[in-house]
């Protein structure tokens, strides 16, 4: 009830805020008229190519586009290992079209929109599909925005992400998660640098594991209590640093045990994150640190497990705890863009007893990932608006027999898988 409770202040906050400063832009002084001219929708997006060889088969979306690991090994009546074959592919499935719209003031605010999707599908028999990925309305007064529709989760960071060339985006070590969500920002200083940012978000476009028989995004709806982030935020010139805390709960299932009744377990999970970048005259330094539990709709190792403390009894929960840091360099060049990033991740697991692992990378019987590390190079060949990309990247997965804890203890086998990337891209 506390965590409900709490919930509803947050939200109650975010709404309050947002009235108080549309009444405050009633009476601020009146802002230059309108240019109707400049009302509509201006296109943009880029055509891509992806050239992929990999040394190994891939836990990976869309035909390997999306990479995140290599697979465990898997030994035939030889003890050879499956899963060593290396695979070579190419696709322009991330090709993108989007468009910026501006319009009427509302509310004593200015008004934007943009409207994006690509060609990456839904899930791999879905791929070459036209899919949305930002439909996102905004109102901007002088110091207060408030915007609606899916966007970037705030955990990714549009001012501080790796600029690797791979379209993982630096996967599984960096959030990525696109959210339906209400997010207030809100200035705190003079110069407009500092920023309080409040979201309230649900699970769609990217969504924790559920179990059997429920679909990817029923625990949060079933919840009723939607994922709440909290972060501030520093913009400069030459630095922008920030922190932040994501709170969410899960009700994984609406019955359970035997005899099967109703359940109202919940699993409940909060992440924190910290990023720094720094933009000098040579080169742009970018790191992060997130530290959370149930991570799994980032696209992150992790989950929750479940408990069935004697037959037929209620199953309970508790998310797993990840930790993850990376970070990238890249110069600043016009022609040339070399870069470098490194990224590390680690499953530490959640209370024993366990009998299911609902999530990525975790078990609670067999063999689950220890950590992860990945060295990525990349260098860009630039010319007008079209571009020639190339980057090796090497990934490192421990892997090793679990407890029902979902820890890996005990002798662990490195699997490697080493992606040589080719891109070409044309921006318009």
């Amino acid at each position: 009830m506390k965590k409900l409770a709490l919930h509803s202040l947050l939200c109650c906050f975010v709404v309050c805020v947002s009235i108080q400063q549309n009444a405050t832009a009633q009476t601020t002084p009146a802002k230059p008229a309108e240019n109707p001219a400049t009302w509509g929708i201006k296109l943009y997006g880029f055509v891509r190519n992806d050239i992929m060889y990999d040394s190994r088969q891939l836990i990976s979306a869309r035909e390997g586009d999306l990479s995140l690991y290599a697979k465990d090994k898997s030994l035939d009546a030889n003890s050879k290992d499956i899963n060593a074959a290396p695979t070579f592919h190419m696709l322009a499935i991330t090709s993108r079209l989007g468009g910026s719209i501006t319009g009427p003031d509302a509310f004593g605010a200015k008004t934007s929109a943009t409207l994006e999707a690509e060609f990456f599908g839904n899930f791999d028999g879905g791929i070459n599909e036209f899919r949305l990925r930002h439909a996102w309305a905004k109102l901007d007064w002088t110091k207060t925005q408030l915007a609606f529709g899916q966007y970037w989760h705030p955990m990714f960071v549009t001012d501080c992400y790796p600029g690797v060339i791979d379209f993982n985006t630096g996967m599984p070590f960096q959030p990525f998660n696109r959210s339906p969500q209400v997010r207030l920002t809100q200035k705190l200083d003079k110069k407009n640098k500092m920023s309080l940012i409040v979201a309230v978000l649900a699970q769609r476009d990217f969504a924790s594991v559920a179990p059997s028989g429920y679909n990817a995004n029923d625990p949060m709806r079933n919840s009723t209590v939607p994922n709440m982030h909290l972060q501030f935020q520093y913009k400069g010139a030459k630095l922008v640093a920030g922190a932040g805390v994501d709170y969410k709960s899960l009700r994984p299932r609406l019955n359970s045990g035997t005899p099967n009744v109703v359940s109202n377990e919940r699993v409940g999970s909060t992440s924190f994150i910290g990023y720094i970048k720094i933009i000098t005259k040579p080169v742009t330094i970018k790191t992060e640190a997130v530290i959370g539990e149930n991570l799994t709709d980032h696209v992150m190792v992790g989950g929750y497990l479940g408990y069935v403390a004697t037959p037929g009894a209620i199953e309970t929960y508790d998310a797993t705890k990840t930790q993850s840091y990376w970070f990238d360099v890249s110069g600043n060049g016009k022609k040339i863009v070399p870069g470098l990033f490194f990224g590390y991740t680690s499953n530490d697991g959640a209370k024993t007893g366990a009998t299911a692992a609902y999530g990525r990378g975790i078990a609670v019987t067999g063999r689950a990932i220890k950590n992860i590390f990945r060295v990525s190079p990349r260098v860009e060949f630039i010319s007008g608006k079209f571009k020639f990309g190339g980057e090796i990247e090497y990934t490192a997965a421990k892997y090793g027999s679990v407890s029902t804890d979902s820890k890996v203890t005990g002798t662990t086998d490195k699997i490697n898988n080493t992606r040589v990337l080719i891109t070409t891209t044309f921006s318009f």
